[in-house]
């Protein structure tokens, strides 16, 4: 460690305490004050790399003290404000002033420390954001201090080092796929591939090999990740028997001992013992995955963490796709935090981007914000009302139901426009012929028979 030289600003002994030995132990070099005045002799005496500052302390608060350090124009230093309970819209105000980052009381180790190394790197490039879109690639976070989150990313540091298949379950939006990126990133395999088996280079590969004999494709797969993690993607969408092929290939010694990590999500808000119930899915496929299961909250059950994630996404788009960089204003905060959220996590963000593109002032008040949400509901009833006739029903149907009937009828249809030739529709579809004679099988579809269909 460099020895960075971190000044811990706050009233409560017990804490400033605790702070300067975790963080001593890790290699810094910490200077505590009790109040304002004693943090100012301690920066006149030597400017620090980054403060960590407690909003409420007497006489003066945090807030009111970074506006006159911003004021006085002193060196340059990062500061992180510290908030506890029922502040945190106050910290995500500071963001305003100046302050890079906020960290709920009561402080989670992980986060302090990520916190203050993300700071800290910043600081030494420049202790400024990166400018608005500039690209990287930054590490995927399950953002929000929450019991809720807390409870989630106890889970995730639970599940990390261990080597079970893990299962990410939760409504549409709500981070699943983010939670096993963490996941994947936390544990021992954070350098290795994550290999996405829903991506086109490799789903065709990933049905052949639930629909052939031996292990020898699925095999092919793992290897793609090997010494990291394998997504299988939506559980749900396998038919029964490819469930049960799963199974096989799963208990495979030869599979087993690829020392890769599985991972798989499951839509909606069931558990396994659920969807086993209903018959959507094999108990012994469900056996593998229930150790780790994971329950992702939807927005509504955390909706404390609304300002924490708005601030996230905005400096995320600000970033990553150069869009204007503006504030929500407390109240917005405040006016966002009783919406119903239905799109979850994924609304939020269409939210932000929507707000961040079409702006034209520094703030997003109430009203803005408001209008946004009819925006993009009305977007949604649009694209809903443009489903074809008799395509509605569809969405009362299950994924793989849905998905099954819509396939039949595209692969009948230009079956029959195309004089049952299997090479032109192939190229049409855009798969390889193999597969398309297996997805024609599995879906009991005659090539011939439709052939003769054709008027």
């Amino acid at each position: 460690m460099s020895g960075e030289r971190i000044l811990v600003v706050d009233d409560e002994p017990d804490i400033r305490r605790l702070l300067q030995e975790i963080l001593e132990d890790e290699g810094y070099a910490v200077v505590v004050a009790a109040n304002a005045a004693q943090a100012r002799a301690s920066i006149r005496r030597q400017v620090p790399d980054l403060v960590l500052l407690d909003i409420w302390m007497p006489e003066e608060d945090g807030v009111t003290l970074l506006k006159s350090w911003n004021a006085e124009k002193h060196a340059p230093f990062v500061v992180i404000m510290m908030s506890g309970h029922g502040t945190v819209e106050t910290a995500v105000e500071a963001t305003r002033q100046g302050a890079l980052d906020y960290i709920e009381k009561p402080i989670s180790l992980t986060r302090l420390l990520m916190t203050v190394r993300r700071g800290l790197d910043m600081g030494r490039a420049g202790r400024q954001m990166p400018p608005a879109g500039a690209s990287r690639e930054r590490a995927p976070q399950l953002v929000g201090s929450s019991a809720a989150m807390r409870a989630l990313r106890a889970r995730v540091e639970l599940l990390a080092p261990r080597h079970e298949p893990v299962l990410a379950v939760g409504e549409p939006g709500a981070g699943r796929t983010t939670l096993l990126r963490v996941l994947h990133g936390s544990g021992p395999r954070p350098g290795g591939p994550l290999a996405d088996l829903t991506e086109p280079v490799w789903a065709e590969r990933f049905e052949a090999s639930l629909e052939t004999d031996g292990p020898s494709d699925f095999l092919d797969l793992l290897q793609a990740a090997e010494g990291g993690s394998l997504y299988l993607g939506e559980l749900s969408r396998l038919t029964l028997d490819q469930q049960e092929r799963m199974c096989e290939l799963l208990d495979q010694p030869a599979v087993q001992a690829q020392g890769v990590r599985l991972l798989a999500s499951l839509l909606g808000p069931e558990g396994l013992d659920d969807v086993v119930a209903r018959g959507r899915m094999l108990g012994d496929l469900a056996a593998h995955f229930r150790v780790g299961q994971v329950r992702v909250p939807p927005l509504r059950e955390h909706v404390e963490d609304v300002p924490e994630l708005l601030q996230y996404h905005t400096d995320r788009l600000h970033q990553d796709e150069g869009l204007s960089y503006r504030h929500f204003t407390v109240a917005s905060q405040n006016f966002l935090r009783y919406h119903h959220w239905p799109g979850n996590v994924a609304e939020l963000r269409a939210l932000v981007r929507l707000v961040l593109a079409t702006g034209q002032t520094t703030e997003v008040e109430p009203s803005e914000a408001e209008d946004a949400l009819r925006s993009l509901r009305l977007q949604a009833d649009r694209a809903l009302s443009d489903v074809p006739p008799g395509y509605g029903e569809l969405f009362e149907l299950s994924l793989k139901d849905a998905r099954e009937r819509f396939e039949r009828a595209y692969l009948v249809h230009w079956l029959a426009e195309m004089g049952g030739n299997i090479s032109r529709l192939a190229e049409h579809a855009g798969v390889e012929r193999t597969h398309l004679y297996r997805k024609l099988r599995a879906l009991g579809i005659e090539p011939r028979k439709e052939r003769r269909k054709r008027p």
